[in-house]
């Protein structure tokens, strides 16, 4: 179950980190007018725009990005140490740093603070970004814009590609950045079957989760049915009253509980440990409710069951025939 859980989120990480961490929510800002960076991102902090990223991606490396977000985004990437930007990274007036792994040979430490020199300047390195070996994010480069910031006139929109990434999709939203881009119109960053994938629940794209549930019930319909017999055998073959019976059938379900959670307690925390996930307690609550089903379910066969009455015939019967 692990294993199949780490294998969904997997796919999908591997889908965001090709595109630096965007959600399937981005747009491409297609022919925005050549401007300053720097004043386009001040009109940007003064409009009513929250809960998203812009991205910048430079046309010459694909490795470099100036980022600016506002509120709560969608953005994730997997940090080898350190922290990603912050709000007060983007009203800050100097730039900070996120340095893929592979990058980090290339900076300047002169005690325990790291620097990455950028222009000809220095800038703080507040987290490192990586992920394997061949990633392309281990090459990457993330700097921090804010409209506090005074950035080289030279540097313009016209040499970035420029991608807008909101929490949530407003027509109202994307029609207010095309009109501080001067932009044309936007396109999708994600092609259509990646955002069906990446927004399936677990369920849809869980089957061999489902198929391993069933099979673990189908199991332990077995159990509790030869639990069952064995508690009506030792019944009529030791010939013990309704209280003993009762008391065997109740020691019976303790020793099935015990064994479970044993179980279920051993199997959670090996594939905790060797199947890394980002919701772990969702497959915990999913094995404590299959547990706790299973006891009320051996529980009710044992004593409402009409097999369990039909199998204390047929034993009553061999009794007598014997």
């Amino acid at each position: 179950m692990f294993l199949c859980f780490r294998q969904n989120e997997q796919r999908n990480n591997e889908s965001r980190l090709n595109r630096n961490g965007l959600s399937v929510n981005s747009l491409i800002v297609n022919q925005a007018q050549d401007q300053p960076l720097q004043t386009t991102i001040q009109q940007i902090a003064k409009s009513p725009l929250k809960n998203y990223q812009l991205q910048f991606v430079s046309r010459k490396d694909p490795n470099f990005s100036y980022i600016y977000a506002k509120g709560d985004v969608n953005s994730t990437l997997p940090l080898i140490s350190g922290r990603f930007f912050n709000q007060h990274d983007y009203e800050s007036e100097v730039p900070f740093v996120v340095l893929g792994s592979n990058l980090t040979k290339q900076t300047y430490q002169p005690q325990a603070q790291q620097y990455y020199q950028l222009n000809h300047n220095y800038y703080a390195v507040i987290g490192v970004t990586g992920v394997g070996e061949n990633s392309a994010i281990n090459q990457h480069t993330f700097v921090s814009l804010s409209p506090n910031q005074t950035l080289d006139s030279a540097i313009r929109t016209g040499q970035f590609r420029i991608i807008y990434d909101p929490s949530t999709q407003k027509a109202s939203d994307t029609k207010k950045v095309l009109q501080i881009f001067h932009a044309t119109g936007t396109k999708r960053l994600v092609d259509s079957s990646s955002i069906k994938r990446e927004r399936q629940g677990w369920f849809d794209r869980s089957g061999m989760i489902i198929t391993q549930i069933i099979l673990l019930l189908a199991l332990m319909i077995i159990v509790t049915w030869i639990l069952a017999y064995l508690v009506i055998f030792a019944s009529k073959q030791f010939n013990l009253g309704s209280f003993l019976q009762n008391q065997l059938s109740l020691k019976t379900l303790g020793q099935l509980a015990a064994h479970l959670i044993l179980a279920t307690g051993i199997g959670f925390v090996i594939g905790w440990q060797t199947q890394k996930i980002n919701r772990p307690e969702v497959i915990l609550t999913i094995l404590l409710l299959f547990v706790l089903i299973t006891l009320i379910s051996a529980y009710l066969y044992l004593t409402h069951s009409h097999h369990y009455t039909h199998l204390k015939q047929v034993l009553n019967s061999n009794k007598k025939q014997g």
